[in-house]
């Protein structure tokens, strides 16, 4: 029978590679814990991390070229962001490539949306990839360190942690951010509607 740690040096990778072509920052977060307990490696994790960001972002455009318009009008939520992420494209396509990893809550549709205004498909790939780079390094190293700092207080708070308890407490802090981020987002949503 294997244990959490057998899985996570088995699997760990293949893991990191499925959540970061969805999403990332949980799964990345919690891979910056393993390389910390020196499960998984540093510069595998992130060409890892790079390669399901990169590849989940270009499917995201193919959807947005191919099916263009339509897809976002079937999705009126994804319509409201779509109008936000244009913007963005419109006064810095590069830059936008570069933060839209960062940029929680529109992170889907921008590809989408670079798909649909038919931007440079190799132009797009190759500041994509420079952008899932920085990503995966930025997350990795911020993933590592506050796994230092927890494990540094749980121990000295706790007599007896264990491993679970330091996955829960990263798992509560990014909870935390996403919901601080959430609570701003609609902060200046209502700011802009006033």
């Amino acid at each position: 029978m294997m244990n959490w740690t057998d899985l996570l040096q088995h699997y760990g990778y293949f893991a990191v590679f499925i959540g970061t072509f969805f999403e990332g920052e949980t799964v990345l977060t919690l891979g910056a814990y393993v390389v910390h307990q020196h499960i998984l490696h540093f510069w595998p994790l992130i060409l890892t991390a790079v390669l399901g960001s990169f590849l989940g972002d270009q499917l995201y455009y193919q959807i947005g070229h191919r099916y263009g318009t339509d897809f976002i009008n079937k999705r009126p939520k994804l319509a409201e962001k779509f109008k936000q992420a244009s913007i963005f494209i419109q006064h810095s396509p590069t830059l936008t490539i570069l933060l839209m990893r960062f940029a929680w809550g529109l992170r889907t549709v921008l590809p989408v949306s670079f798909g649909i205004k038919k931007y440079p498909v190799i132009r797009y790939m190759f500041v994509n990839l420079i952008a899932c780079f920085i990503w995966a390094f930025v997350i990795i190293s911020i993933g590592i360190q506050v796994s230092l700092w927890l494990h540094k207080f749980l121990k000295m708070i706790l007599p007896f942690h264990s491993h679970l308890t330091i996955i829960i407490a990263v798992i509560s802090c990014i909870i935390l951010i996403r919901f601080a981020y959430s609570l701003y987002m609609k902060y200046q949503t209502k700011q802009k509607t006033l």
